[in-house]
């Protein structure tokens, strides 16, 4: 297993860094070694979005998803917090894009429900970003 280090590290068509066995929680995991100056920096890269949204597209539950950020390059709120800003950029997008299991699972029913999606967006305790994970 390797950290991405770099935006320029991402293959936008590659997949997932590791995929477990069905029934294991994640399924999908991507490992970032990206310091918090390149986190700022995702909500404007087509490279880093795409590869993304090709996993929203994929999971069932967000907890099926696990980004692996390194805790020694940036903070798990920095990240939410570049997430939060990739997601209200993006929101558009990622309601086009995500799993309608995934939509459902995270209580948003209408599949263009942006109010739903908007609440858990300003809310980076909220359970969209529990894919996020520390290592």
């Amino acid at each position: 297993m390797k950290f991405e280090k770099g935006l320029d590290d991402i293959c936008a068509n590659c997949r997932y860094d590791v995929k477990f066995r069905e029934g294991q929680k994640p399924l999908y995991e991507e490992f970032k070694s990206y310091n918090s100056e390149t986190w700022s920096k995702i909500a404007n890269d087509k490279g880093f979005i795409k590869q993304f949204e090709s996993y929203l597209q994929e999971v069932n539950k967000i907890e099926d998803l696990a980004y692996m950020i390194n805790s020694n390059k940036a903070n798990i709120n920095e990240v939410k917090q570049a997430f939060k800003e990739l997601f209200n950029r993006s929101s558009d997008e990622i309601l086009k894009f995500m799993n309608p299991k995934l939509k459902k699972s995270l209580g948003i029913i209408n599949p263009n429900d942006k109010v739903r999606l908007e609440k858990l967006i300003n809310d980076t305790n909220s359970a969209l970003y529990n894919f996020i994970k520390s290592q």
